[in-house]
């Protein structure tokens, strides 16, 4: 049996330590105030390129008013995703919004649960099993899997933005629980 460390007791908000708000670039204060100065943030404020980056892409697919797809399909995948994944940061923040957006948190919380547990049309479906299939194995995805998005009403640029969606969540649980970053005890109390 290999000897591993035993793991320290949980940081505040993350593995990493983020610099205190007075010791950040005027730029990088100012992004980790417009975020509501959440732990996300925060831990991702100790390089500020990286801080940068990844504001800016999280704006630019999730605009609510740009985008193919509608912002309540863009926030189920990201649900859907980040529950895969097991990322409790992303699945919480996400479902909470998710709630705002369709005006239902017992749907969106079961939605994060399993999605199968919740009422979802057929486009709701399929994005849903896309999503998982992504996750789990991108290799398996075959052409009869946007044959079937197309059948329930996508065109192929929504598709591409699904997919974007789906392998950007991806990318996104992997830093949060590579980081270990605590959700704000806030998107809890709603």
């Amino acid at each position: 049996m290999l000897d591993r460390p035993t793991p320290s007791a949980p940081a505040e908000l993350s593995r990493l330590s983020p610099p205190a708000a007075d010791a950040l670039s005027a730029d990088v204060r100012t992004l980790v105030e417009a975020n509501h100065n959440e732990n996300w943030i925060r831990a991702l404020s100790l390089n500020a390129d990286t801080a940068k980056r990844f504001v800016a892409y999280f704006g630019s697919l999730f605009d609510p008013v740009g985008g193919r797809l509608p912002l309540r399909e863009r926030e189920l995948i990201a649900v859907i995703v980040s529950s895969t994944n097991g990322c409790g940061l992303c699945e919480i923040h996400h479902t909470n919004a998710l709630a705002d957006l369709i005006g239902d948190a017992p749907k969106a919380r079961r939605i994060a649960l399993d999605h199968h547990l919740a009422p979802l049309n057929v486009r709701e479906e399929a994005l849903a099993d896309l999503a998982v299939r992504i996750t789990q194995d991108p290799k398996s995805v075959q052409p009869a899997d946007f044959d079937e998005l197309r059948t329930v009403g996508f065109a192929d640029a929504e598709i591409l933005e699904a997919v974007e969606t789906i392998a950007w969540f991806n990318h996104t649980n992997r830093i949060f629980i590579s980081l270990g970053v605590i959700p704000d005890a806030k998107y809890f109390q709603r």
